[in-house]
Order: C-alpha cells, then structure tokens, then sequence
C-alpha cells in the first residue's frame, strides 16, 4: 500500500481564541540538545537510527517533534537510508547530478536552492541566511510505519488538535535541476509539466482537506521554479490533528514519481491564543477650563492621569429648543502637545466628553460642561477681570493672542495671572 508523505502537528484546543502563531525555531533543540554539521551541511547523526528517529525543538509555548525514521529503529539500513526531516545548513545551490546518473547526490544533498534558512525581517519580509538552519523533506512512499515526515506541536497543557497556519517552502537542487535538464531518473521538463506540493489536514473524524502549490511547473515556454522561501498558506485546513504532505509530478515511471522527491522546508507555524493580558487600570483624565480674557472665547486642556495613556475626545454642544446635547464634533485622539481645545465667543452650553485608554483598556466616560465666556465682567474663580495683555515668547507685547503666547490677565482686586496659551 502505497504511504503518504505525512506533516503532523497537535496544539491548543480549538476553543480557544487564536490571537497568534507559534513558530519551530530550530536553534531550541531538545534532541538531540545540540546538532553539528559536517562537511556536506548535513547533519552528522542523520543515519543514527537508534537515538533520533524523532526529532524535538522546544518552544515557550509547547514541543515539535518531527520524525527522522518513521519506521524506527535500523530503519536506515546499516547507514544508507533516512526518510522525513534532516537538519542541513549553509544552503548550498550546486548540482552534483551528472547526464544520466544521480549518484553525487547521495552524500550531497543538504542543499536549498534559497541559499540558506529563512529568516523573517522586522517588515514582514523573508530573506535566506546560510548561517541559519532548516530542514531538507524525503518524502518516503514506502514508509512501513506511518506516513514519512511527520511533525507534532505538543503544547504545554497537551491539547493535542490545532489550526495550521502556514510554512515557509523552497526547492531542493536536485529536483531543480533535474527538472531543469534532467538526472539518472528523471528528465527535463517540457510545456504543462509540474512538480506538486500537496498538504492533507486531517480532522479529528477523520475527514480531509487538501491544499496544493507548484514547486517547478514548465509554463509558457519558461521553467518556473519557488527558489526562495516562499509561505505556504495552511489556514485552509482548518482545525485539524494532523497535516501530511505529498508530492505529485507529471514525470512518472512505472514505479512511481521519477523527480527526486525533495523540498526544503522552515518556520512552520501553527495558531496559538495570547497569554492572558492582565488589565490596567486607566485613570479618568482630568479636564481644565479657563477664559483667556473674558471676551474671546473660553480653553480647555485635558490631562491624562496614568502614565502612557492616550485621550479620545468628542464635543457635544446644548440645543435649548430639543433640551438636548447634539453631537458637533465625533471621537477624536486628543493631541495635548497642540494646545487646548478653544471655542471662541458665541454664549454656547459645550459638553466635552473624554476617556483614556492604554491599548483596548479604557476608562469610564467623564465629561466636562462649561458656557463659552461672552463679556468683560467674565468672572474666573470668584475674580472679575479688569483686562489683558499678550506677550510673546520674546517678551514683546501684542494686540492679541497669536500662536504660541503669554496671557496675563488683571482682576480688578489688584492680582494678576500668566498663561501661555496656543492661539
């Protein structure tokens, strides 16, 4: 019978709200705890059937474990076969094929055709790095004991079903360029050839979805081939307890699939919840409202009480006919480095109404009512205004508020005020 080449993964229970992904970072081996290459950019225990016919990488949230030797123990005959993941570094690009025969590529595959692992930048771009690891796939359809290429996230409370979210693929250089020109198997691509990625998700009812994505495909005279690492979107699956992989070209033979059936593979991903946040608490800001002279209009600042928080605002001004509050302005972020919110004279009711939020916590509305100052005899705490002046911020006194200005302001008891004010 033949045996599919099988990704598997458990994670979090599907109850939980996905907020996220957790990647496999092959620089956290748990077993082996350390991996040293050889000469070839291979792992040097590839053919230890006996300590590592499973792999694990550990992670903050939970384990990988991807299968070496699916069928176990001397599975790899002596030190002549494996099947599943190896370890490869360094992303060496060459051909060791030659015109009919594919024997260099017996000890020389730890290749990928990006050029090394892949690396996610900070603007959500990949690149590849030869310094960095990633794995080289057999895909094995004659695997005994399961599908090949098996990989399992065991999360740290052991749910054991999860929603994939995606892996980074790029070509292996054998089938490249045996695909390019052919090998000792296979032969050159000509026009509607392909090579095919396929990825199964299996359900916990057993059922199953399937996604697919060329790695070469020969179209419009041209060969096309994923030479760098590219994301294998998985979402589509859904919610699954295991993710196999398949290969399927158009070159077959009478026993099979006569393109070397390689892929390389990096940072596959599954969906996790966000640890729970714990909330914060928000202070309501505090609002401050002064004339500047008692004629022009009437200023008010809004100051936020918690540290690193942010203010929304909104103003609503009194219609006495409705004996209602009527929206003028909606939510606006408060840009306290601006200046105050100024309503210059017209007599009206304003309300302001505010919260402070850090993040999706907020505070609870406050607001602010206020009529906009329309005459000299103004009064401001108590003290009645006998007049103004306006200075800059070189001294130099002005008719009137402009810009960024001092205001200082005579009651008629004798005492003065200073205010800069934006105008």
């Amino acid at each position: 019978m033949k045996k599919l080449f099988t990704l598997a993964a458990c994670a979090l229970m599907a109850s939980a709200a996905w907020a996220g992904v957790v990647t496999l970072d092959m620089n956290n081996p748990l077993n082996p705890t350390t991996i040293e290459y050889g000469d070839n950019g291979v792992w040097t225990q590839c053919y230890n059937d006996v300590d590592y016919t499973w792999l694990e990488f550990g992670n903050d949230k939970g384990t990988f474990m991807l299968s070496h030797l699916i069928d176990g123990e001397g599975a790899s005959w002596g030190g002549y076969y494996w099947d599943g993941f190896t370890p490869a570094i360094g992303g060496d690009q060459n051909d060791y094929g030659q015109a009919g025969s594919s024997a260099g590529w017996t000890t020389m595959f730890g290749g990928c055709m990006a050029g090394g692992g892949c690396v996610i930048n900070a603007d959500g771009s990949v690149s590849a790095d030869p310094a960095e690891p990633y794995f080289v796939a057999y895909y094995s359809s004659w695997a005994y004991e399961g599908p090949s290429n098996q990989v399992m996230f065991v999360d740290n409370d052991g749910n054991s079903t999860f929603e994939p979210a995606g892996v980074y693929i790029c070509n292996h250089p054998w089938p490249y360029y045996g695909c390019e020109h052919g090998d000792g198997f296979g032969t050159g691509f000509a026009e509607g050839d392909y090579f095919e990625l396929i990825a199964h998700g299996v359900a916990a009812d057993g059922s199953e979805k399937t996604i697919s994505i060329n790695l070469i495909e020969f179209t419009d005279g041209q060969l096309i081939a994923l030479n760098d690492w590219t994301y294998f979107d998985l979402s589509e699956l859904g919610e699954v307890e295991s993710v196999f992989f398949t290969m399927n070209s158009t070159d077959v033979g009478p026993y099979g699939m006569n393109t070397a059936a390689y892929f390389c593979m990096d940072k596959f991903q599954v969906k996790v919840a966000d640890d729970p946040v714990e909330p914060v608490t928000v202070g309501a800001p505090v609002f401050q409202g002064y004339t500047i002279d008692g004629i022009t209009g009437y200023g008010v600042g809004i100051t936020p009480t918690t540290e690193g928080s942010e203010i929304m605002y909104r103003v609503l001004i009194w219609d006495p006919v409705a004996e209602e509050w009527v929206l003028r302005t909606d939510w606006t972020l408060y840009e306290g480095t601006e200046g105050e919110i100024w309503f210059e004279n017209n007599g009206e009711k304003v309300r302001i109404e505010a919260y402070a939020f850090i993040g999706q916590n907020v505070s609870m509305d406050v607001a602010y009512e206020f009529t906009v100052a329309t005459a000299l005899d103004e009064l401001m705490s108590g003290k009645t205004v006998a007049g103004v002046r306006y200075f800059n911020m070189a001294g130099q006194e002005m008719q009137q508020a402009e810009g960024l200005t001092i205001v200082v302001t005579t009651y008629t008891d004798g005492t003065t005020s200073a205010a800069k004010v934006i105008k």
